[in-house]
């Protein structure tokens, strides 16, 4: 079972459901997930020389017009001191450059302060969104083509039933914003934004038990997360339990 769930939080981009944005090359030893202008490698199993897979991912990427793809190097990862090597390559530690794998099964801790209402609609998709893109500083002109892809994708993820985005609210306003991925093994939490006005009101709390509460009704009660420095101490006072850990590299596209 700890296999599986390592798979769920060390490969989270070969989880999403089919989308017009979505790429996965599947090659010999690794996947590369290319998702709009974001690639990760992932499910890392290379029994041959490390150097020809990096040349092979870099080959990859400019095909595909990226600037960079980030390693995700965790538990499953073969071989064994591959950060390490792929460091002496020339990639560099990612921001951030490590993140926790999380599991939860049992409700969460905690109550939840704030109302939480599932994004059934496109344009409460998108309110879900530009809460993200609001406090990550996405630049407008990315905003606008993030909007039409969204609403290309909009249709055939919600026809998938196998994600939902969920919105918190502050005095009538959305707030903040949580995505789940439905799988057979449980929930994967993959993003999420709290807008600093909302910040140490409860807003996480709320949206981690309405994610529960979602994969309960699945009638697979469990969450699965890659967590970063901000989100894993939160998630561990919530009950999350550590799996494991995973080590991102970024390496630049010449």
């Amino acid at each position: 079972m700890i296999e599986k769930l390592l798979e769920l939080a060390e490969e989270p981009g070969l989880w999403l459901p089919p989308e017009p944005k979505l790429r996965i090359e599947r090659r010999d030893g690794f996947a590369l997930v290319v998702y709009g202008r974001n690639a990760w490698v992932h499910h890392i199993r290379l029994t041959g020389e490390v150097q020809a897979a990096v040349e092979e991912v870099r080959a990859l990427a400019a095909a595909a017009g990226l600037a960079s793809v980030s390693w995700w190097v965790g538990e499953l990862t073969r071989p064994h001191g591959l950060a390490e090597r792929l460091l002496e390559l020339g990639l560099e530690p990612d921001d951030p450059p490590e993140e926790i794998s999380l599991t939860l099964a049992v409700p969460p801790r905690g109550e939840p302060a704030l109302p939480v209402r599932r994004a059934a609609t496109y344009d409460e998709v998108l309110q879900a969104l530009e809460i993200d893109w609001s406090v990550f500083g996405v630049p407008e002109e990315e905003r606008a083509v993030r909007r039409v892809e969204t609403r290309e994708a909009y249709d055939t993820l919600e026809a998938s039933g196998r994600v939902s985005c969920y919105i918190a609210d502050l005095g009538g306003k959305p707030a903040a914003f949580g995505r789940i991925v439905f799988t057979p093994l449980g929930g994967v939490l993959m993003g999420g934004a709290t807008l600093p006005e909302a910040r140490g009101k409860g807003a996480y709390t709320s949206l981690v038990h309405a994610r529960w509460q979602a994969a309960v009704e699945r009638g697979v009660p469990r969450l699965t997360v890659s967590a970063g420095p901000e989100s894993g101490p939160i998630l561990e006072r919530l009950g999350f339990e550590r799996i494991g850990r995973v080590h991102l590299l970024r390496q630049a596209v010449e």
